[in-house]
């Protein structure tokens, strides 16, 4: 893309060609679930939304499902973040100051980062950055220091190794032995091109080539004893030590395998051994906004904590779907409006990720008998049984099924690429 300017990359599909049109809210990231959650939502509540999302993220004849949304008014081409993320933030800043926008909503961890320190500039032209602030961010993006902070509140989280270098993991296998789970301190350092997960290790050859990976993208690594429970989130919108909704869910399976995004989750009413404990480290933190604290608890059912995400979560389209409608509390949060606490919803309510669920499915099939792994023969049961038990799919809508179209046809190239031996 050199030779581009930002200005340039500012484009719009439909074209929105008079410069006093105005946008209330600016949604990120628009080939995240969650921009297309968000943007159904605040659509349907009258608001005039713009998506937006970085040119590095998406080929310009796929399009992200987001900007596909009958209630998406306008898209926005941003420059790519990855290496100088300048361009990408003056791009934002000009069409905010262009089209009066009053929030700008960031929806994955690369933007959050990215974004932040122009919250100033954005403040000045009345735009409001929909995050928590740069102190609270600093913790929670930094499992090191969120793990600080829990032990300071006596809050539990599974036996923990810091590695510096290779030389650190036979101290991690003297401590919980193989297989073990390594950990980037870091989701979202700038170094790589996209978001780095956890991974399972179960010998130290294995070990050896996650940590020298993970520390060549800046990041700090954490070797953690492996906890096989189940998985717990708590979605949390605060403000000022308030709680301004909530909704609980377990996640029944994820991408990548270890505890990655959730394919199919089910709300729950949240355990109290968790719900104290979240809120608690939340305000310990100062983390205003959105954010959902993951717990995963180990084999006697002890919860244990594993990371905060300090942003909307995965899990959205299950609490919206559930009675907690979290981009307009956000959105009400953000512009200074009054905010009517959400703290009751609908537990029992399934929904699934189809696509992300078929490479659950497919990671089962290629990594049998590794950790958090299930033979062939239950996972296929597990997967054609889902379709009997869950009505609720993400990205699909009957009033709005170009998201779900679009999602497809970017699965489609992708795998077309990977027959022909493409990256």
């Amino acid at each position: 893309m050199s030779g581009i300017t930002p200005s340039e990359l500012v484009r719009d599909e439909p074209a929105a060609r008079d410069e006093r049109e105005r946008y209330d809210i600016l949604i990120l990231d628009g080939g995240s679930k969650q921009a297309v959650t968000s943007a159904r939502s605040l659509g349907r509540a009258g608001l005039r939304v713009a998506v937006g999302e970085s040119v590095g993220q998406f080929q310009f004849n796929l399009k992200p499902p987001a900007f596909r949304s009958r209630y998406c008014a306008r898209t926005v081409t941003l420059p790519d973040y990855i290496g100088d993320p300048a361009p990408y933030a003056e791009a934002i800043i000009g069409f905010v100051r262009d089209h009066g926008v009053r929030a700008v909503l960031p929806t994955g961890d690369a933007s959050i980062v990215e974004l932040a320190p122009y919250r100033a500039q954005l403040t000045v032209l009345g735009c409001t950055l929909a995050m928590a602030s740069d102190e609270a961010l600093k913790i929670a993006n930094d499992k090191s220091l969120t793990l600080e902070a829990a032990s300071r509140l006596d809050i539990a989280y599974p036996k923990s190794v810091p590695v510096a270098g290779v030389e650190d993991l036979r101290a991690a296998e003297a401590q919980f032995g193989y297989p073990f789970v390594l950990k980037p301190t870091m989701s979202w350092t700038g170094e790589a091109a996209d978001r780095v997960f956890p991974v399972d290790v179960i010998n130290e050859a294995e070990a050896t080539e996650v940590t020298t990976r993970f520390l060549a993208t800046g990041c700090g690594v954490l070797a953690q004893q492996w906890a096989s429970g189940r998985r717990e989130g708590v979605t949390l919108l605060m403000a000022d030590r308030e709680v301004l909704g909530i909704c609980g869910a377990v996640a029944h399976r994820t991408v990548p395998l270890l505890g990655g995004v959730s394919v199919m989750r089910e709300s729950i009413v949240v355990p109290a051994d968790i719900l104290d404990a979240s809120v608690s480290l939340v305000r310990a933190i100062g983390l205003d906004g959105p954010s959902e604290v993951e717990w995963r608890r180990d084999a006697s059912g002890r919860p244990l904590l594993m990371e905060i995400n300090a942003r909307l979560a995965g899990t959205l389209e299950n609490a919206n779907k559930s009675g907690v409608d979290f981009p307009m509390l956000i959105w009400q949060w953000a512009t200074g409006q009054r905010v009517q606490p959400v703290l009751t919803y609908r537990p029992g309510v399934r929904t699934r990720w189809l696509v992300g669920d078929l490479r659950w499915l497919w990671n089962n099939l290629r990594r049998a008998g590794r950790p958090d792994t299930v033979s062939a023969s239950r996972a296929m049961r597990t997967f054609l049984w889902e379709f009997t038990r869950t009505r609720h799919y993400d990205y699909i809508d009957r009033g709005d099924m170009r998201p779900a179209l679009t999602e497809l046809r970017q699965i489609a190239a992708t795998a077309r690429n990977m027959l022909r031996g493409k990256k």
